[in-house]
């Protein structure tokens, strides 16, 4: 009774993340990063899930790219030009809101290259 129960939330959990990520997974992720900064509802705390530590992890390897190059990753400015409908303007104030040091990075971001 325990293994189907768990192959059904397998499933169930599979299924949720792949109808989350209809963008790709940056895109996701600056979605996801966009709505937590909404006022949080009265519900109870969430558990964390697998698509938090796919977030997680993605924003580790923008910041270690930034670190090496200088700039964002080219995918990375596609994605945020993507979900903000190519605003370079939204683009830029969601940099210097949400990356440390972002002031550096705005002038080099430009969505009309991807």
């Amino acid at each position: 009774m325990k293994t189907s129960m768990s192959i059904i939330i397998v499933f169930f959990v599979t299924f949720l993340v792949i109808s989350a990520s209809s963008l790709n997974p940056e895109e996701t992720c600056i979605q996801r990063d966009i709505d937590r900064s909404q006022p949080p509802s009265f519900s109870l705390e969430p558990k964390k899930s697998m698509m938090d530590t796919l977030c997680r992890d993605m924003a580790r390897f923008v910041m270690f790219s930034v670190r090496i190059t200088g700039k964002f990753p080219s995918r990375y400015v596609k994605a945020m030009c993507n979900v903000f409908g190519n605003d370079e303007k939204k683009v830029k104030e969601y940099v210097l809101k949400r990356w440390l040091g972002g002031s550096k990075f705005v002038s080099s971001l430009s969505c009309s290259f991807h």
